[in-house]
């Protein structure tokens, strides 16, 4: 079996330190340890611009976390871009689609990764998002019903997101892929209207579940977000 996992930086930073993709694909394996027993493929989409020449070093970062891995890179025009090449390359019949600065919460997600694309499989769920918050009605996801008889929890969700989730590859193709024009700018028909020609998604866990992934803010724009990340940091480098 085969499970393409895709991430994408929107751009590389002229300081190469500030990269967290390896720690959000690091966190996806510590996550999913049977993914070992998978053929898998970690993809990087990366836009060099507007720093070309920090390029180099970013992919040499995320490779540096991710010992023993191969690492397939791809220049990117955006995000939108990276997100649909991704799927387009995809071999496997589901993909795990990373953003650079999002991290899982293992001790959340109890469940193996074979057990999460069954449960798709079985209720035939396209779009698996793991939750930046607990479970609740808010933001896109006007609404929030449990899924009923999964070998794992899952709730069923207005919208969708590219904040990590596991994907239906031959869905998104027919579904999603048309819709993203092939010149987008950066996220130009993926943020915050794919549910509109798609339909919506599932999010993982039941009601009420508690956040399964963190946001380390590689911008630094959100002071929560940014003393999250400063705790995750200190607890893997210190």
């Amino acid at each position: 079996t085969r499970l393409p996992t895709a991430f994408s930086m929107l751009e590389a930073s002229p300081d190469p330190d500030r990269c967290l993709g390896g720690h959000a694909a690091r966190s996806f394996l510590e996550t999913f340890p049977d993914a070992a027993d998978l053929d898998l493929r970690i993809r990087l989409f990366c836009d060099p611009n507007p720093n070309p020449d920090a390029f180099e070093p970013w992919v040499e970062t995320v490779r540096a976390a991710l010992p023993g891995h191969g690492v397939e890179v791809h220049r990117s025009r955006g995000l939108a871009d990276g997100y649909r090449r991704s799927v387009e390359l995809s071999e496997g019949a589901y993909a795990c689609q990373l953003e650079h600065d999002f991290v899982f919460r293992a001790e959340r997600i109890p469940h193996a990764l074979s057990t999460l694309t069954g449960a798709m499989a079985a209720g035939g769920i396209t779009h698996l998002r793991f939750n930046k918050r607990w479970n609740r009605a808010v933001g896109y996801d006007h609404f929030m019903r449990p899924a009923e008889g999964l070998a794992a929890p899952a709730c069923r969700v207005s919208g969708r997101s590219n904040n990590p989730h596991l994907l239906d590859v031959a869905h998104a193709r027919v579904r999603v892929l048309p819709f993203i024009p092939r010149d987008a700018a950066k996220a130009e028909g993926l943020e915050g209207v794919v549910e509109l020609y798609a339909g919506g998604g599932h999010v993982y866990g039941p009601l009420g579940h508690p956040a399964t992934v963190g946001h380390l803010d590689g911008r630094a724009l959100r002071w929560r977000d940014g003393l999250f990340r400063r705790l995750w940091l200190a607890r893997r480098t210190g």
